[in-house]
């Protein structure tokens, strides 16, 4: 039977878990063995560095002061080894593979328990030989455990920051930097360390890598494939950490290096790491895999004695991007560029495209003379207000094969590129320039094809291979938005998120009606062509909430992180600890998943034609239970079918649900144009 669109949308849109219950799973901290990390008195630390264990007692920070409790054993052991690890990697020490455990034992030479301490859901529980019991409710917010509510603050006491989150499967990827004293009962050498952690889709922490060196160290970009994680950042640190063999072994002077870092994606380990720097100030704040292993990294730099070889050989400005490819070990420069003209130019964000080739998106000052930031196309080609967004493709070799402005008649700036699976490439960032002839943020048919006003909008592009756009939009109010990161389905939708101080953000089918805090996350969903802002969401605590960007799940769940002041974040773990503390969650059905227990679900073919939706019975299934939602999960129609069925529903989003028999359930979500 033909239908004039046939989606399989559960595998290719949202899924709908936030309109149905999950196992609700424990939340747990865990101890961190002591192999030299810490105080040598000290055999075992929690994660989140608040309590911590010797031979004889236990220590644990109660109303700002540090208590005390004797457990009368003479040596203590741990039980319940967590499968996740810890990496630190400092100038003067480096300790991998640190193990993690939920219980602690204190016995006596005869081997007599004296006490145990181990981490529930209510706080850390010591029991006594006698019988006793006390229960400690001991700050929680570095938990490791799985979450209740699809979400959780990742922090400690000091400012802890995440810059970019990659999916890989059903496991999600962080980086970013830390100035706590101790993260995950890990300390910073400096005036921060450079951080990446592994956690499962249920929130299960697999491994966390610090590294750093006794200055300031931010990780900004980060690539994941199978077989390897590469990160890039910043160091101040002339003692960072690198490995023998690189091509930057030696800090290269100025007031900041870049530097490249790749890791074991199984355990986090260290494989190799690099300085990239010369005389001047750089850094590197994108990364992506090529061929044949290639690391392709770029950045910014005010350093005129870079090794460049390709496309631009000579320093253009003030400051230049820079783009720099290397082997897979960091020993071999493959070939490197600078991107810029007589201004300031720099590079935020890096991609590859099927044939090899590399895309770069950034921010400009720099006129269309002397090192030219525009050639071999039309749209795009004129320099207009600085500074302004700019695009360009390379060859695998290198050669640019064209460059684009991106900008209009105020101030623009690019904040994030990826490629999509079909080889388009998306951007978002923000502008407060208006929609002229000569500016390209939105066509006339757009979903928002104005500048709301205040200021900033937030806006979202995508651009064909040849470096013209398919569409774009702005996404914002009269307040300041900004839009940090975006993602394309299979079938074209685009989701975007970013922040928001806009008390008049138009909402759509959101959970959260108004503005919480002074600067809120925003979510949106744009049809394939931009004309429709399908969803509008909002979320966040009463603080700041800056994401830094977004990433598809296997289940077609959607991982946005980033930075936030709030105290707390409605259906997220946690407090925040510090300043400022990482977030991490996920949506499907466009609002905050419950996800305590992993489960997997069918997808049934639904066909959508016109206003009428059609639903057919899977395969096996004589009759089923379907019910069918909004997506604030208000129930609209619920009924029995026994055959394939067509069912009317005006425009918009919906989420089905099919029961066929106690142990199968169908999940969908469905759009009406």
């Amino acid at each position: 039977m033909k239908f004039s669109r046939l989606l399989r949308i559960c595998c290719i849109l949202l899924t709908v878990s936030t309109l149905f219950d999950m196992t609700d799973s424990t939340l747990a901290q865990w101890f961190i063995e002591n192999r030299g990390q810490v105080d040598a008195t000290w055999r075992f630390v929690s994660i989140g560095g608040d309590v911590i264990a010797t031979d004889t007692e236990l220590l644990y920070a109660g109303d700002g002061t540090l208590r005390r409790i004797a457990v009368g054993g003479t040596h203590v052991e741990p039980e319940e080894q967590l499968p996740a690890f810890l990496n630190v990697y400092h100038s003067a020490e480096v300790f991998e593979g640190l193990r993690l455990w939920r219980r602690l034992v204190w016995r006596t030479p005869a081997g007599t328990i004296r006490a145990a301490v181990q981490w529930t859901p209510q706080g850390l529980l010591v029991e006594r030989a006698d019988g006793s019991a006390q229960l400690l409710r001991v700050h929680q917010s570095a938990s490791t455990g799985t979450w209740l509510h699809g979400g959780r603050l990742l922090g400690s006491s000091g400012r802890d920051s995440l810059t970019q989150v990659q999916t890989l499967g059903e496991s999600v990827y962080l980086a970013g930097w830390t100035a706590s004293g101790s993260l995950f009962g890990l300390s910073n050498a400096g005036g921060g360390d450079a951080v990446c952690f592994k956690v499962s889709a249920s929130g299960q922490l697999q491994w966390a890598t610090l590294i750093g060196g006794t200055s300031e160290d931010v990780a900004y970009g980060l690539a994941v494939s199978p077989d390897r994680i590469a990160v890039v950042g910043r160091t101040r640190s002339a003692d960072f950490p690198t490995t023998a063999g690189v091509i930057g072994p030696s800090y290269g002077g100025g007031d900041a290096d870049g530097f490249i870092v790749t890791l074991d994606p199984s355990s986090g380990s260290r494989r190799a790491a690099t300085f990239v720097g010369g005389d001047a100030s750089d850094e590197l704040r994108a990364v992506a895999f090529g061929s044949g292993g290639r690391i392709i990294a770029g950045g910014t730099t005010a350093s005129a004695t870079l090794p460049a070889t390709a496309h631009q050989q000579q320093f253009g400005g003030l400051e230049d991007g820079y783009v720099i490819t290397l082997d897979e070990s960091l020993t071999r420069r493959i070939w490197s560029t600078y991107y810029g003209g007589r201004g300031f130019d720099g590079i935020w964000g890096v991609g590859t495209l099927a044939d090899g080739s590399i895309t770069i998106a950034g921010v400009t000052t720099s006129p269309n003379t002397g090192q030219a930031i525009a050639a071999n196309i039309g749209e795009g080609s004129q320099w207009l207000t600085p500074p302004d967004g700019f695009l360009a493709r390379l060859d695998a070799n290198g050669q640019r094969l064209w460059g684009r402005y991106y900008g209009s008649d105020g101030t623009d700036t690019i904040t994030s590129l990826s490629v999509t699976a079909s080889g388009l490439i998306l951007v978002t960032g923000f502008t407060n320039g208006t929609n002229t002839a000569a500016s390209y943020f939105a066509d006339a048919q757009a979903a928002q094809n104005q500048f709301a006003g205040g200021a900033w909008d937030g806006f979202v592009a995508v651009i064909r291979p040849d470096g013209t756009r398919l569409w774009g939009s702005y996404y914002g109010g009269s307040g300041a938005d900004r839009c940090t990161g975006a993602q394309m389905d299979a079938n074209g939708y685009v989701y975007v998120t970013g922040w928001t101080t806009s008390s008049d953000l138009p909402l759509k089918e959101s959970e959260n009606d108004a503005l919480v805090g002074a600067e809120d996350v925003m979510v949106g969903m744009f049809s394939p062509d931009g004309t429709r802002r399908i969803a509008s969401l909002l979320y966040g605590g009463s603080g700041s909430d800056f994401p830094c960007g977004i990433a598809w799940l296997a289940d077609s769940t959607l991982a946005i992180a980033g930075s936030t002041s709030s105290a707390s974040i409605s259906n997220l773990e946690g407090q925040n600890a510090g300043d400022f503390d990482g977030f991490l969650f996920r949506i499907g059905g466009l609002g905050i998943l419950h996800v305590g227990q992993e489960r997997s679900f069918e997808c049934a073919p639904i066909a959508v034609s016109g206003s009428t939706v059609r639903v057919e019975l899977p395969a096996g299934c004589a009759s089923a239970q379907l019910a069918m939602y909004t997506l604030t999960g208000v129930q609209i129609a619920e009924q029995r079918i026994e055959h394939d069925v067509s069912i009317p529903l005006a425009t918009g989003v919906y989420a089905l649900r099919l029961w066929c028999g106690a142990n199968r359930e169908i999940r969908s979500v469905v759009v009406v144009p």
